[in-house]
């Protein structure tokens, strides 16, 4: 349905969709570690050389 003249289009669900997968973005890289935001969340990766150790 064609929008009527001078009348605004509601943009607030795309703007609470794109902050619902912002958060759910930075939630995940904190989690997976990639990020360290909050202290003691998420998994412990080890932190491992690429280097032959020989």
């Amino acid at each position: 349905m064609p929008r009527l003249i001078g009348q605004r289009s509601d943009s607030s669900s795309s703007v609470a969709l794109i902050v619902l997968l912002a958060l759910a973005a930075g939630i995940s890289l904190e989690y997976l570690g990639y990020v360290n935001v909050i202290p003691e969340f998420g998994r412990d990766i080890p932190y491992t050389s690429q280097e032959n150790a020989n």
